[in-house]
């Protein structure tokens, strides 16, 4: 991804059941929302605190282990309640925390890609974004980063940046093409429903 330190630190176990160093207790995944979630409409303000910070090492923590359960890719503070500019991310086994991300200069040449998003389940959306960025950000220690990022690692900073701005991904479709995306998402939740109502009947047989 050509961030300034791209090594092992990157590399963290998310797997339920890790302890909290802050709190001894066992850390619990967090409730993602969906799109009506107002928090999801509003720009979160940047974090003014000091470094490192105990709750926010905690919180990442979380949002990963939340993300490694619904298969994601990058999961936002935003999109489970937590009111906290902040997003964590994954390509390739390379995991980010991004406390106040910013995109400092990109690319004129734009990449078009479907994206999903684990607030619009079952919904995928052409977005054009650049097809690279120079980022920067700080990490829950207060490391700050500067990285060129392109292709798919560019993709995802970009949505999760939108996230923390208020921007949803349907925002950027016209009003037809909104309504068709949700038709569609909502077929392909019945149709889940149905199959998962199915696997439990068989399964009490």
């Amino acid at each position: 991804m050509g961030a300034t330190k791209m090594n092992d630190e990157f590399i963290i176990d998310t797997e339920v059941g890790i302890k909290s160093k802050v709190e001894d207790e066992e850390l619990k995944i967090l409730q993602l929302y969906d799109d009506n979630h107002p928090m999801l409409s509003q720009k979160i303000p940047e974090f003014t605190g000091r470094f490192p910070n105990g709750s926010l090492t905690v919180l990442a923590k979380r949002l990963k282990m939340t993300m490694k359960l619904y298969n994601g890719i990058g999961l936002s503070a935003n999109q489970c309640g937590v009111f906290e500019r902040m997003f964590v991310m994954q390509h390739e086994g390379k995991v980010l925390v991004c406390i106040n991300p910013k995109i400092v200069d990109e690319s004129d040449d734009v990449q078009k890609q479907k994206e999903g998003c684990l607030s619009f389940p079952g919904m995928f959306v052409t977005v054009n974004r650049s097809k690279w960025i120079m980022a920067q950000w700080t990490d829950e220690e207060g490391t700050i980063y500067d990285g060129h990022l392109e292709g798919m690692p560019a993709i995802i900073f970009q949505h999760e940046l939108d996230h923390l701005n208020g921007v949803k991904m349907t925002d950027y479709l016209r009003p037809l093409a909104k309504k068709m995306a949700k038709d569609k998402q909502i077929k392909f939740i019945k149709k889940m429903k149905r199959q998962y109502k199915k696997q439990y009947q068989e399964s009490i047989r």
